[in-house]
């Protein structure tokens, strides 16, 4: 629990008439589609939801118990303010709205996954907020995206606690879980105008239904020198041999649980974790991917022996979030993020060889791998690339 009320903390933020806090902290800069993510939060009226709803206290309780922290809120992200749904470890004269460029959620949006600031007094973005003082005296702070079908970031589930601490990969994908459970109900439980659920209604009327997924693993592949099999062969042995391949890809997803999303070329791609959601969606993407490797190895050592040249694969997989959409008869097409990313871990690894972000590698358990290196990734932090050679 939070020491003092909830008035010494509002006095304690040292804000001017304009609701602005004091000299030191800056909020974190506006996302450029803001217009759009809000009028997404508008649409499907997530800040009149009921806010007495019991499973809403079950889900920050529960996160407060992974986290082991003793402070959850469940907030959605307006302008200009933020909306407090449901909380445990605050005090009861706790606002439940406030104006959001006072308050940390807002970096949530700014960093599009789930955020861990392990100790507030040395992050940049926290060190000058008035919560680390006390009587608040906040060290950390966890806050995972509540994510909209059309992938708007709406709301946050969030932790904080007066120590400093660190989150396991396990933890922090429990966050996620429950995050994904906390929209769902929240779309469920939205308001009503007499003639069904509003929210039901606003989505029914939007022409391409996506959906949202937090936890998923994408695979790629293509085959190395394509341009040379090209030169070589007849059209009609190309498409043949391509077919082939690709057909035994699709049984080996398929053994995998992985869904083929595209052929584009020489290139394959397949998910895990859509559209259904899977937990162990990062190993079986990694074990589809071997099993690709061994299965073009094998094929080359029989072409090899016929005096064939070989076709020979690179493989990339990488973990995140990703929104799936349905392309009617035609299946289901992903993108995001980790759909490019993936995609550049394949184009930057060797044949014969597959490649992992330390994303995919930490939902892994036990490997062989080699680590090789980072991947510079255009507008964000360089990754940390990985070899798995076998799964243990």
């Amino acid at each position: 629990m939070l020491s003092g009320n909830w008035t010494d903390v509002n006095v304690m933020t040292n804000t001017d008439d304009s609701g602005t806090l004091g000299v030191g902290f800056k909020p974190a800069p506006v996302p450029d589609n803001e217009a759009d993510r809000t009028r997404e939060v508008n649409m499907l009226g997530l800040t009149e939801v009921n806010r007495k709803d019991p499973n809403l206290n079950d889900i920050i309780r529960l996160a407060c118990a992974i986290a082991d922290s003793p402070i959850a809120m469940v907030n959605i992200l307006d302008r200009p303010d933020q909306h407090t749904l449901r909380s445990c470890g605050l005090p009861q004269a706790a606002p439940t709205s406030e104006p959001i460029k006072n308050l940390i959620c807002q970096f949530v949006l700014a960093h599009g996954d789930v955020l861990i600031i392990e100790d507030m007094r040395t992050d940049e973005r926290t060190r000058n907020h008035p919560f680390v003082d006390p009587p608040t005296s906040m060290r950390f702070y966890a806050g995972a995206p509540l994510v909209s079908p059309s992938g708007y970031i709406v709301g946050t589930l969030c932790v904080m606690a007066p120590e400093p601490k660190t989150l396991d990969q396990r933890s922090v994908d429990s966050m996620r879980r429950l995050a994904d459970l906390a929209i769902r109900l929240l779309l469920q439980g939205g308001p009503s105008n007499g003639s069904g659920n509003a929210v039901t209604q606003a989505i029914e009327k939007t022409p391409v239904r996506g959906q949202f997924h937090s936890q998923t693993s994408i695979l790629f592949t293509d085959f190395a020198g394509f341009t040379r099999h090209t030169e070589a062969l007849e059209p009609a042995v190309l498409l043949e041999t391509l077919a082939r391949y690709f057909g035994a890809f699709d049984k080996i997803c398929k053994r995998f649980d992985l869904t083929r999303i595209k052929t584009i070329g020489d290139s394959y791609m397949a998910a895990a974790g859509i559209p259904m959601a899977n937990a162990d969606h990062a190993r079986n993407a990694v074990a589809a991917g071997l099993a690709i490797r061994d299965y073009i190895a094998a094929e080359n050592s029989a072409r090899i022996a016929l005096g064939e040249p070989a076709w020979e694969v690179r493989i990339g997989v990488h973990s995140g979030p990703a929104i799936a959409g349905s392309l009617g008869e035609h299946g289901i097409d992903v993108w995001g993020d980790t759909v490019n990313v993936a995609s550049r871990l394949e184009g930057a690894g060797d044949v014969g060889r597959v490649n992992v972000s330390e994303a995919t590698l930490t939902l892994l358990g036990s490997a062989i791998t080699e680590e090789r290196g980072t991947l510079p990734v255009k507008n964000k932090a360089s990754l940390r690339m990985f070899f798995v050679d076998q799964l243990n």
